[in-house]
Formats: structure tokens, sequence, C-alpha cells
């Protein structure tokens, strides 16, 4: 039970990214001893309908790939997730008709809701996965962490049920001040080597910018 609850949670790690931003970099280390794990790399198309994202191993051997199409929905997109190791590609579809959030589109979701988030509310939504025909509840909410820096916002995201979100543990996100995401911490949505699930912090690097 508690592998398929930390499942449901790794794949918001990491969301996507504001379509402004056309180049993104992220490092992603274990929370355990801080070893580099693998590295992501955020492409979006010049018109920022589509986005790609390459996962690059610490040699630099592309391993995953995974292609979003915002042009429907930016919180709800349709995607395919190639796993180059196992060769194997999910596919899931956006819902433009109904509060569905996809997936990448969570990134875009956290600004749809900046307002609420920052006034220290708990936001609730239907998030859906690929590999699963119904979404689950999810919620997010500011996180009461200390070390949370003046303009930052400081989000916990976790499953919207009392019981089963003290099984896991929430995943952890830093915004700075222009909605960028900055950092995660929790479940990675990549396993390591062996198939198995790593926590990890990802640092976020915004190259476009500088």
């Amino acid at each position: 039970m508690l592998i398929r609850l930390g499942l449901l949670l790794m794949v918001l790690a990491p969301p996507a990214f504001a379509l402004e931003q056309l180049f993104v970099v992220g490092e992603a280390r274990s929370l355990k001893d801080g070893e580099l794990r693998y590295r992501e790399y955020h492409h979006c198309s010049e018109d920022r309908s589509n986005c790609q994202v390459l996962y690059k191993d610490v040699e630099g051997a592309l391993f995953a790939r995974k292609n979003i199409d915002y042009s429907q929905s930016l919180s709800s997109p349709s995607l395919v997730v190639e796993d180059l190791r196992e060769g194997r590609t999910q596919l899931i579809e956006g819902d433009v008709e109904e509060e569905l959030v996809v997936d990448a589109g969570f990134d875009n979701y956290v600004r749809e809701r900046w307002a609420e988030l920052s006034r220290g509310e708990t936001v609730r939504f239907p998030f859906l996965i690929a590999g699963r025909d119904s979404p689950v509840s999810m919620k997010a909410r500011q996180d009461g962490e200390e070390d949370c820096a003046d303009g930052d916002l400081c989000l916990a995201v976790s499953l919207d049920a009392w019981l089963l979100s003290m099984l896991v543990q929430p995943i952890q996100l830093v915004y700075d001040s222009d909605r960028r995401l900055m950092q995660y911490r929790g479940i990675s949505n990549i396993r390591d080597a062996e198939g198995r699930s790593q926590e990890v912090r990802i640092d976020y690097e915004y190259p476009g910018d500088s």
C-alpha cells in the first residue's frame, strides 16, 4: 500500500515550467547523500504550445524523455512519456471539459491558484497520471518550514485524505517571487538504474534569464 501511494505522488516530481521559459535545467541529487543522480533539460517550442523534457544520467546519456502538448490546456496537457531503458511508452490525454490537473500541468496550475496559495489557503484538485484511468484527489498548501525565504512561496503537496496522507511524506516545492519553480524535494518520477524509487532534491536553473 505504501509503495502504491508513493507512486501516485511521484509524477509530481518535477512539474513542468511556465511556458515563458524556453529552456530550464534541473539537477537531481539524492536526499540521503547528496550524490548526483541525473539531470533534466526542459525545452519549449517558440509558440510555447509544446515542451520536451530530456532526462540524462551523470555521464550525459539520454535514458528517458517526455513530450507535452499544451495547445488545448495549460493545466491539463496531453503527453507521451518514454523510458528508453525499459522500452516503455505511456500516453495520457488532457481533458479541457473538466477541472482536471494532468501530470506536468500542475506547475501551471500553481500559477493559476497563486493568490489562494499565497494567502495560506489549501487548494484541492483532481490529479491524473499516466497509467491510471481515474484521477486521485490531491491538495497543495503553504509549507510551514522556517527556512522559506522572504518572497518565496513554499508548498507541500500531498494526497487529500487524512489517513493516507499520514503514510506518505508530502512533496515540497519552492517558487521564487517571479513564480518560477526553484527547488523540488521528494520522491522522483525517475527510478534508479535498478528500478527502485528514489528521493531527491532538484535545483533548477534558468539559463535564458542570465
